[in-house]
C-alpha cells in the first residue's frame, strides 16, 4: 500500500542533495573570496600550463620536466589561454567549485549504487560538501581538488556491473595517478582486492581486474612514451617521487622534526641547508638520474637508521590522520573546529572498517584507498592535506555504518513503525 507520508519524506530527502551541493560550493567560495581571489601556486602549475599554452611543452624555465604529475597543468592550460592575469585566479576558483560540486553529486551516486538508502547517501554527500581539509584545498593551485574529484568519479565507474565498470575504474584510476601518482598503489591493491574478494567464479574476477590493469597502463602510456622521447628512459609518473622520499627522510628532518618539539613544523636553517645540498649534489644531472639518486639516499636512512625511520613512520601516519592541523600555524579556533568534525568522523570510519560489506566487491575499492595511502605516507612525506583527496572514500564508509537500520527501505519502514505506534497509542489513551 502507498505511504503518502514516507514519500513526502523521500522526496524531502531527494531536495537536500541540491542543498548540499550548493552549501559545500558556498564553503568553498567564502574561503576563495577571503583570499581576495589570491590562489597560492606552490608547485608552479602554472608555469607548467602557460609552457603548454606557449606550444613549449611540460617545461620549466625552458627545459622539459617531469618532474610534475601533467594533468592539472593540462587542466589549467585552456583557462591560461582564455582568461587574463587578473581573471586567471577566480577562473581557477570556478574550476575548482565545479570540481567541488561534481565530487559531492558523485559521492552520492555512488552511495545509491551501492545500496545505501536516501538519508546514508545524503550523509556521504554531507562529508565531502563541508569535510574542512577538502574545503580548505579548493583556494590553492594544487592538485588535491582534482583528484579527489578523479577518486569520486573512480568509484562510481567502478560501481557499474560488468566491463564497463572495470574500464571506467581503470580509467579512473590512470587520470588519478597522473594527477597524483600516488594513486597508483590504491589501483593496484583495489585490482587484486577485486580478485580474492570479488563475487562469482574465479574467471570473471580475473577478467575484470585484469581490464582494469589494462586500461591503467593503457591510460598512463602516452606520458611513459614521451618521458622516454624526452629523457631515453619511460617514466610512468614522475621524477619527484625520489626527492619526496628523501624530504621525509634525511638527517635535517629526523633532528628538527623527530627530535623537536610535539607538532614541529619543518622549516628553518636545517632544511635550507639540506635543500642547498640537493640542488649541489644533482646539478648537472638529468631528472631521472637526480631521482635515483635522491631515493638511494632516503632508503639509506631505513638500513642506517632503522630505529628512527619507523620513529618517523610512526609520526607520518599520525600526521596524515591526525584530528586537526599545527598548532604551530594554524589558530586554535580552527584547529578546534577541525577536531570536533574529525574525531566523530575516525569513530565512524574504524566502526564502518569492521562492516563485512565494505570488503565486498565493489566497495572495497574504498577502504583499498585508504590503506594504501596510508602505506605510501608512512615513507614519503606527508601532512593532514595529503588526505583530503581521498575524503569520497572515507564518506562512503562512514555513510554505510547502521546501513540495515537506515538504508532506503529502513526509512519507510521507521516511518510505517512510527505511524503505527501512534495509531496504537492513541487507541489505549480512548480506553
Amino acid at each position: 500500500m502507498p505511504n503518502p507520508e514516507a514519500d513526502a519524506h523521500l522526496r524531502l530527502v531527494r531536495w537536500l542533495l541540491p542543498v548540499l551541493i550548493l552549501g559545500g560550493v558556498l564553503a568553498r567560495l567564502i574561503l576563495i573570496v577571503l583570499e581576495h581571489g589570491r590562489l597560492d601556486d606552490p608547485d608552479r602549475y602554472l608555469d607548467l600550463a602557460r609552457s603548454l599554452v606557449e606550444g613549449r611543452g611540460l617545461a620549466i624555465n625552458g627545459r622539459l620536466t617531469a618532474y610534475r604529475p601533467p594533468l592539472y597543468p593540462v587542466v589549467l592550460a585552456p583557462l591560461v589561454a582564455g582568461l587574463s592575469r587578473a581573471g586567471l585566479p577566480w577562473g581557477i576558483g570556478a574550476l575548482h567549485l565545479a570540481l567541488g560540486a561534481a565530487t559531492i553529486g558523485l559521492t552520492h551516486a555512488t552511495a545509491r549504487r551501492w545500496g545505501l538508502g536516501p538519508v546514508r547517501a545524503l550523509v556521504a554527500a554531507a562529508i565531502v560538501a563541508f569535510d574542512p581539509v577538502l574545503v580548505g584545498q579548493a583556494r590553492s593551485v594544487m592538485t588535491e581538488t582534482l583528484a579527489a574529484f578523479l577518486v569520486a568519479a573512480t568509484l562510481a565507474g567502478l560501481s557499474i556491473p560488468g566491463r564497463l565498470g572495470a574500464v571506467l575504474g581503470g580509467l579512473g584510476f590512470g587520470l588519478a595517478s597522473l594527477c597524483r601518482p600516488s594513486f597508483l598503489p590504491p589501483a593496484l591493491l583495489t585490482a587484486l582486492l577485486g580478485l580474492l574478494l570479488g563475487p562469482g567464479a574465479w574467471r570473471p574476477r580475473v577478467e575484470r581486474s585484469g581490464l582494469l590493469v589494462l586500461v591503467l597502463i593503457l591510460t598512463l602510456l602516452p606520458w611513459a612514451w614521451r618521458n622516454q622521447t624526452v629523457f631515453g628512459e619511460p617514466v610512468w609518473t614522475t621524477t619527484h617521487g625520489g626527492y619526496t622520499l628523501a624530504l621525509a627522510n634525511n638527517w635535517a628532518y629526523y633532528h628538527d622534526v623527530l627530535d623537536g618539539p610535539p607538532g614541529a613544523v619543518w622549516g628553518g636553517i636545517n632544511q635550507s641547508r639540506w635543500m642547498s645540498d640537493q640542488e649541489r649534489e644533482t646539478s648537472g644531472m638529468s631528472e631521472p638520474e637526480a631521482d635515483r639518486l635522491l631515493r638511494s639516499q632516503a632508503l639509506k636512512m631505513l638500513t642506517d637508521r632503522p630505529s628512527d625511520f619507523a620513529r618517523a613512520s610512526v609520526e607520518r601516519f599520525k600526521r596524515f590522520w591526525g584530528l586537526a592541523p599545527s598548532g604551530l600555524v594554524y589558530p586554535t579556533w580552527l584547529r578546534l573546529m577541525t577536531r570536533a568534525w574529525t574525531l566523530p568522523l575516525w569513530l565512524a570510519l574504524a566502526a564502518g572498517f569492521t562492516r563485512r560489506a565494505v570488503w565486498t566487491w565493489p566497495e572495497v575499492a574504498a577502504p583499498a584507498l585508504l590503506i594504501a595511502l596510508t602505506l605510501v605516507h608512512l615513507v614519503y612525506w606527508t601532512d593532514l592535506r595529503m588526505r583530503s583527496p581521498v575524503v569520497p572514500a572515507i564518506a562512503l564508509i562512514v555513510a554505510g555504518v547502521g546501513i540495515d537500520r537506515w538504508g532506503g527501505d529502513g526509512l519507510t519502514a521507521t516511518v510505517g513503525r512510527s505511524k503505527t505506534m501512534a495509531r496504537l497509542f492513541k487507541k489505549t489513551m480512548r480506553h
